[in-house]
């Protein structure tokens, strides 16, 4: 029966691979960059700079592809956040429109998950409020919420609910996981949402969770197979690299020693009202990466994501725009900014570094910056004061968001602008050379 059930879940990852395939050139123009530098060698972990929940999604098909039957068949395992795999975590990524998200909420899309090769690691620190209450009520059964909750997660389902705070703390624990309470439970947090000895029982069953976790990822490498990860842990909350966690390094002192890293960088172009494009760029092996000092894998790796990355009309606008703001230099026109787009992307390949191509050319560098500066006008972020005439309405700001959130749709000229200093920081121009 394993050659069966191993066809059937061929023919399933196909058949997904296909519809990511079809979402992915109905709603994206995707670019990849240097796949030949996976060369579908065995003991390969696939780590990916995370930006976005849709990075696995734009880039399985290619991956899959790229390694013909054997990635078809499992050759390929995806290391993806726990909460993936539990019920709720649709109504979670989908939260609007919440007639949807509710409809949703009951769907667990687990067993799927795992029979396409995926495997749950869990955060240590960050997890929705509901994964912590579905383990509590699994493993220490159903107990008085007051017992267990934190008063401050008490004070925000009473808030919500418009209930009394005894009503919530006398409320069996399995009662709060009903639609009403959702928009909290939908948070992202740590073992504190339990107060006294439940929360260090929280807190030691997930180390032990995801000590077993780390040891079957391992487990995977010295069976030949391949890995597909984030080693940064997490979504990019501001649009900066985030440091590499200790999972990586765990999963590879216990992994083959011969195991090496294929760096993945995808950007999006997301700052137009026209067909967002996104670039995958691949970069060269980093061989036996075991061997290496933590540090020097993490600069390592940091440093072939961003030299193999591709400036977008994005991040080059956006710091166009913030700079024009900062200088006084305030209104501009198309022409301008499209001029210095073009002059900036060929500035860049003349360094070594990668664009979008459509930069180089002067008719669609001006289209690019016509969809980037609508969108900046829809969001607040320019006003038109004459035909093709522009001058920038920017309040900077930090952008704080929630664990677990990201800001490009709260603060996208930030995001952007971090992202673009991050990229900068490896290129020898100045930063006033290039702005």
């Amino acid at each position: 029966m394993r050659n069966p059930r191993s066809l059937l879940w061929t023919c399933c990852r196909i058949i997904i691979g296909a519809a990511f395939w079809i979402t992915s050139k109905l709603l994206y123009s995707v670019k990849i960059n240097g796949l030949e530098y996976d060369t579908g060698a065995s003991r390969t972990y696939l780590a990916i700079a995370h930006k976005r929940d849709l990075d696995p999604i734009v880039m399985i098909l290619a991956l899959l592809s790229h390694r013909g039957w054997r990635g078809w068949a499992g050759d390929i395992h995806f290391g993806l956040r726990s909460d993936a795999f539990s019920t709720g975590y649709l109504a979670h990524l989908l939260p609007h429109p919440e007639w949807l998200s509710h409809l949703l909420h009951p769907i667990s899309i687990g067993p799927i998950l795992r029979g396409l090769g995926a495997h749950p690691l869990e955060h240590l620190h960050i997890r929705p409020v509901e994964e912590w209450v579905r383990e509590l009520l699994q493993i220490e059964g159903d107990v008085r919420a007051g017992d267990v909750l934190a008063p401050n997660l008490i004070q925000d389902l009473a808030a919500t609910t418009k209930e009394q705070l005894q009503q919530i703390e006398e409320r069996q624990l399995s009662t709060l996981l009903s639609w009403r309470y959702h928009r909290i439970l939908c948070r992202y947090c740590g073992a504190e949402v339990f107060i006294g000895p439940a929360r260090r029982r929280a807190e030691l069953r997930v180390l032990r969770t995801v000590k077993g976790q780390l040891t079957d990822l391992a487990a995977c490498l010295w069976q030949g197979a391949s890995l597909y990860g984030a080693p940064e842990g997490r979504l990019s909350p501001n649009g900066s690299l985030s440091p590499i966690t200790a999972v990586l390094h765990r999963i590879l002192r216990t992994g083959p020693p011969d195991t090496r890293i294929v760096p993945i960088y995808i950007n999006y172009d997301f700052m137009t009202t026209k067909r967002m494009h996104i670039f995958i760029d691949l970069a060269p092996a980093i061989e036996y990466a075991p061997n290496l000092h933590p540090q020097e894998l993490d600069a390592r790796l940091h440093k072939a994501w961003l030299q193999s990355a591709h400036f977008t009309c994005t991040q080059l606008a956006s710091g166009f725009l913030l700079q024009a703001n900062r200088t006084g230099n305030l209104s501009f026109t198309l022409d301008d900014l499209a001029r210095l787009l073009e002059l900036l992307a060929k500035a860049l390949v003349a360094e070594g570094r990668h664009v979008d191509p459509r930069l180089l050319r002067s008719r669609d560098a001006r289209r690019l910056a016509t969809g980037y500066l609508a969108y900046a006008e829809y969001h607040g972020l320019v006003r038109r004061i004459k035909y093709h005439t522009w001058l920038p309405t920017i309040s900077e700001a930090v952008i704080h968001v929630g664990p677990g959130k990201v800001g490009y749709d709260q603060m996208p000229l930030t995001y952007a602008w971090n992202d673009l200093q991050g990229m900068l920081s490896l290129e020898p121009l100045t930063q006033s050379q290039l702005m």
